[in-house]
């Protein structure tokens, strides 16, 4: 016999497998009715196995496409759209380029190409295909770099101990060059390259050239890096340039600072100002002191010299008072008074080093003379301006301070002509003017002339000098040269082409010069360019246009085609060559090369054909290049060009190249690349943040670990912060003191809900912003949230995401319930129904804040619902699977007991008792509630509602490591019975309610019937006050005496008050006097006081008379 429980076993499993075969055949039907379709998958491998690739080559990756129908249909298979994607960067991004799938007709040979750019050794390919939601493939790859080393791309840098871009002169100065491939790969290793590189130095103020001693090649000093070395002898401030194949490397010019060495007393030098060692009497002797090192550089600072006179003849020390004065740094003027003719000597040494500058005596003359340099002057034509190869000359008349002529040898007087660019000068002839000679028998004169003859056309200066003595005050004359004579053997047609189109400007450029090859401008009148040959009609030229450097430049159009001859005459003189040929052909001969513009995003790569847009002229072609890019690196392949900007470079970049053809054109274009700044990239970001629920987290500071990053550092953008169940804050920021402009940030709310944290700036602003992040999750959220980022330029958005954890905390269950609820209708036998959804407008239930999160089952998650009135009975129906779950309390007992007995009728069973208690889920509870009776003898008693939620508040990871201290929640509800009448008798009733509506309007027509003569004795009482007043007042103008009997007559205020009060009284007929009347006259008069009415008239108050009526009237 078989086990009982095995069978049932299989049963239940044969039943199971029965049902789920319903379903199946269902869809079994339902498939047949429809077409078949299945969703095609693909397989991706790499060609040949291969995943190794070296940067720049191109990697291809095989499709084998499985149950796609209908390949061969062109529709179907532009259906199709592959993407690949890697880390991260779905197509073209920094790490490949030119992506593109190749599908044709045959599957076999389904193809994705791209580039790879960036060398690595943990590369993973993303491939899919997007619109059919085929699952990604995952392919792995290696990337090595390049082994060409470009040198636009390779930087180099220097490579001194200490980290400085200085170095003594005399000492070795180190270079590091780090080799790339043209994507910027850098190359570990590679063969030695001694011819390759070479260097060369620049003064970075005026650019003339350095000389670099003991270049030296050092090889690969270690990985990725080259050593290079050399010595350099002069200071100064310099630009190294590295090149490498004779294309300078990115980084270059590098700039090095030389120090001079120490001061070497030997080799410092003295210089006479002016040149001049021939000093006139009284006057003073000045001497440059240049403090030199050993190379001849200028060492600054202050050295202490001395220097010692010795008259030549006498071998005599001469004492002298020397002063000396710093003029510049490292350049020091001795100077004293010399008071005595004759041959001397001086010497400047370091007396304690005991050593002599330069190592030698400098000899200088003192002659007797009396020139004024304020007095003496030159004075001619020739001292202002002079032309090139003409002889010039000017008088020079020598004065004492007293205006008298100072006459001396021609030998002290000098004259020098320089140039002020200081490369050309001329020599002067200085002779005595025979005319007037003062002393001929010593060969003295105060008057000379100086002829010169000037070569170089430009601006100069004249120094006139007569021993040591300046002229002019101390100043030189300012000279210009003109150029000479138009030299017609010298001046030459220097450009034009011997092939041009028909019908387009062509040029021709002259340069004329005169016999020294000085420019001669402002001739273009006389210059004409005529033809020799063939048809004027068809020969239009221009007039020459004067380009201010000597040369000129004319256009001509030939409208035919043919061979011209022209010459270029020059006041009906042919300037050579003459004639020159001119062929004129047609369009299809000349190549029409046209710029090209490109763009590509930072930090990627683009690949274009520069003959895209060109017609060559022939069959073959020749590009060469002929400047490269200054911002990036260019590698050729035939016609095809790629273009690698240089890492965070952005803007704009060109480079030329040059086309030459089989017809010996050769036409240069220039490619205009622009470099699109890519939206701000987030670099760094944080993982497995946690916050607490209803709590803002981080409580201080933000998230750590948010970077971005922008190339454009000026620029403002913007990056949008939102969080899908949450917020998202921005803490309070450190202030600070001093702001810039730049680092201003704005913050405003925005997105559809109005919740986004939007942030706006320079990226330095909203670098810093993003490390004051905070985050708020909803009301009673708890579980896995996500932070979004969106940052954004005016070229794009960049994405990201940061994972948050909200951790959940127990939150007490809420009861929803009034303070009290009346009980109403009719009683059925379980008693009054204490909530019916369809008749009470309030809420009778409970809520569990931590339910609507629960990432679990919600069916694991019970609380404990107690009910206990104080008096009678509550009864509810529970289904039957809640026994185990329930406990009651029953009059006359104080305890919880579990249910002994009940009675199951269709799965439910009725609970009766003081105190219900049971464990369930919300909805459950909820259900009870609503359904929940009362009965009980008394009029009113209270509900007391107890939920216990036990402990459990979210399951992460499961719900055994989310329980907690159990809360509950108590609240207490009054309930009232209301007690209804049934009234026997419907017509009695009837009658009643018309009796309380009669009565009702009754007592309104009384109302308004009492206010009418309300109202209208109000009317009567003001008019019988007017009434009384006129009165009044015409009787006291009646009984009033004359003023001559005034003062015997008693005042008469009083009688008049006491008889025109009654009669008004009267008169009105409805007020009752407000006095007594006075019996006789014997009365006091403090009675007559007391009898007084309160209102009267008051003379003291009243000058008037005018009666002051009491309020009651």
């Amino acid at each position: 016999m078989g086990n009982p429980a095995a069978t049932s076993h299989l049963l239940a499993m044969s039943s199971l497998s029965l049902l789920l075969c319903i379903p199946l055949l269902l869809t079994t039907t339902s498939l047949a009715q429809q077409p078949p379709y299945t969703v095609p998958a693909f397989l991706f491998d790499w060609l040949d196995g291969k995943s190794s690739f070296v940067a720049g080559d191109t990697a291809t990756i095989t499709i084998m496409p499985l149950d796609f129908p209908n390949p061969g249909d062109p529709s179907r298979r532009a259906s199709l759209n592959f993407w690949v994607s890697v880390r991260g960067k779905k197509g073209n991004s920094t790490y490949i380029t030119d992506v593109t799938s190749h599908i044709g007709a045959d599957t076999s040979a389904w193809r994705i190409t791209f580039v790879p750019l960036r060398a690595g050794a943990d590369f993973v390919a993303l491939v899919a295909e997007e619109r059919l939601s085929v699952a990604e493939s995952s392919l792995y790859f290696t990337v090595s770099a390049a082994a060409a080393v470009h040198p636009s791309a390779s930087r180099a840098a220097w490579a001194f101990a200490d980290g400085g871009e200085s170095v003594v002169a005399g000492s070795r100065a180190v270079l590091a060059v780090f080799p790339r491939d043209a994507f910027g790969n850098g190359i570990a290793r590679g063969g030695d390259m001694p011819e390759y590189f070479r260097v060369a130095g620049f003064y970075a103020a005026n650019g003339s050239a350095v000389e670099l001693l003991d270049f030296h090649y050092n090889g690969w000093v270690m990985d990725g890096r080259i050593g290079l070395e050399f010595v350099t002898y002069v200071a100064g401030d310099l630009l190294v340039h590295v090149y490498g194949d004779n294309r300078e490397l990115r980084d270059s010019p590098l700039f090095l600072t030389v120090k001079p060495g120490l001061l070497n007393i030997e080799k410092s030098t003295c210089r006479w100002k002016h040149g001049i060692n021939t000093l006139q009497i009284f006057s003073k002797l000045e001497l440059f002191i240049f403090q030199k090192d050993s190379f001849g550089n200028i060492v600054p600072g202050i050295h202490a010299f001395d220097a010692q006179v010795v008259d030549t003849a006498s071998k005599l020390s001469i004492p002298v008072k020397l002063m000396m004065e710093a003029v510049a740094d490292g350049i020091q003027l001795l100077s004293f008074d010399v008071v005595q003719a004759g041959e001397f000597e001086i010497t400047v040494f370091d007396a304690q080093m005991k050593k002599t500058v330069s190592n030698a005596a400098y000899k200088f003359g003192v002659f007797v003379g009396y020139c004024d340099s304020s007095n003496s002057f030159a004075n001619d034509s020739g001292l202002e301006r002079s032309v090139a190869g003409l002889t010039s000359s000017f008088a020079v008349f020598l004065e004492d301070k007293y205006k008298n002529p100072s006459p001396v040898e021609t030998a002290r007087l000098k004259v020098n002509i320089l140039a002020r660019n200081g490369t050309s000068y001329a020599d002067p002839i200085i002779s005595h003017i025979n005319a007037i000679i003062a002393e001929s028998s010593t060969g003295q004169s105060s008057q000379f002339k100086v002829l010169y003859t000037p070569q170089i056309a430009g601006e100069y200066e004249i120094w006139v000098l007569c021993g040591n003595i300046v002229l002019n005050g101390g100043n030189p004359y300012a000279m210009t040269v003109s150029p000479g004579a138009i030299d017609m053997s010298l001046s030459t047609v220097v450009k034009f082409d011997p092939k041009v189109k028909m019908s387009v400007e062509n040029e021709v450029n002259v340069r004329l010069v005169d016999s020294f090859m000085n420019p001669v401008v402002s001739f273009q009148s006389k210059v004409i360019l005529q033809l020799t040959s063939a048809s004027t009609t068809s020969f239009v030229a221009k007039e020459f246009i004067d380009n201010r450097d000597g040369s000129y430049t004319a256009h001509y159009v030939a409208s035919n085609l043919g061979s011209y001859s022209m010459c270029v005459r020059f006041e009906d003189k042919q300037l050579a060559p003459c004639p020159f040929e001119v062929n004129v052909l047609a369009d299809e001969n000349f190549s029409d090369v046209k710029n090209d513009n490109v763009s590509v995003l930072e930090d990627e790569s683009v690949c274009f054909d520069v003959l895209s847009n060109d017609r060559i002229a022939g069959t073959k072609v020749e590009i060469t290049n002929s400047s490269p890019p200054l911002h990036g690196a260019v590698l050729q392949f035939n016609h095809m060009y790629r273009y690698t900007p240089f890492e965070r470079f952005f803007g704009n970049d060109s480079f030329s190249y040059t086309v030459s053809d089989d017809h010996g054109n050769v036409v240069t274009a220039t490619v205009f690349i622009s470099v699109i700044c890519r939206p701000p990239q987030f670099i760094s970001l944080p993982q497995n943040l946690h916050v607490t629920e209803d709590t803002i987290g981080p409580q201080f500071g933000g998230f750590p670990g948010i970077k971005i990053v922008y190339s454009d550092i000026t620029e403002n953008i913007s990056v949008t912060v939102k969080a899908q169940s949450g917020s998202v804050f921005l803490a309070v920021q450190p202030m600070k003191l001093q702001q810039s402009s730049d680092d201003v940030l704005s913050v405003s709310r925005g997105g559809g809900t109005g919740t986004d944290l939007i942030l706006g700036g320079t990226i330095e602003a909203i670098s810093g912003a993003l490390q004051f992040l905070q985050y708020l999750g909803n009301e009673d959220f708890y579980g896995n949230d996500v932070i979004e980022l969106h940052s954004m330029n005016r070229n794009g958005v960049q994405d990201a995401q940061i994972p948050i954890f909200v951790q959940p905390i127990n939150d007490h269950p809420v009861i929803l319930a009034p303070r009290s609820i009346f009980l109403g209708g009719n009683e059925s036998r379980e008693g009054h129904q204490i909530y019916d959804k369809s008749r009470d407008t309030f809420q009778f239930s409970i809520f569990e804040p931590d339910l609507h999160n629960f990432p679990g089952n919600k069916s694991l998650f019970s609380v404990v619902l107690s009910l206990e009135v104080c008096e009678g009975t509550l009864s509810l129906s529970l289904p039957s699977s809640m026994i185990p779950a329930v406990e009651v309390k029953t009059e006359g007992v104080n305890q919880w007991q579990p249910l002994q007995t009940y009675v199951n009728i269709e799965n439910h069973f009725v609970l009766k008792g003081t105190a219900i208690r049971f464990r369930g889920m919300v909805q459950e509870c909820n259900n009870v509630m609503q359904q929940l009776h009362y009965q009980g003898p008394m009029n009113e008693t209270t509900l007391s509602i107890t939920v216990d939620d036990l402990g459990s508040y979210g399951c992460y990871p499961d719900c055994s490591k989310m329980m907690g201290t159990p809360l509950s929640t108590v609240k207490t509800v009054r309930l009232v019975k209301i007690k209804h009448k049934n009234s026997k008798n419907p017509r009695r009733d009837h009658l009643f309610g018309w009796l309380m509506v009669a009565e009702i309007l009754t007592m309104i027509c009384l109302g308004v019937v009492l206010l009418y003569f309300l109202f209208k004795c109000i009317i009567d009482l003001k008019v019988q006050r007017r009434y009384r007043r006129i009165n009044y007042e015409k009787r006291t103008r009646e009984q009033t005496p004359s003023p001559r009997h005034q003062g015997d007559s008693p005042p008469q205020c009083e009688d008049a008050e006491h008889c025109s009060a009654p009669a008004a009284a009267v008169a009105s007929g409805s007020e009752r006097s407000s006095f007594r009347r006075r019996p006789s006259r014997s009365r006091s008069r403090k009675q007559e006081l007391e009898l007084q009415p309160v209102t009267g008239i008051r003379n003291s108050g009243n000058q008037d008379g005018i009666p002051v009526i009491d309020k009651g009237e």
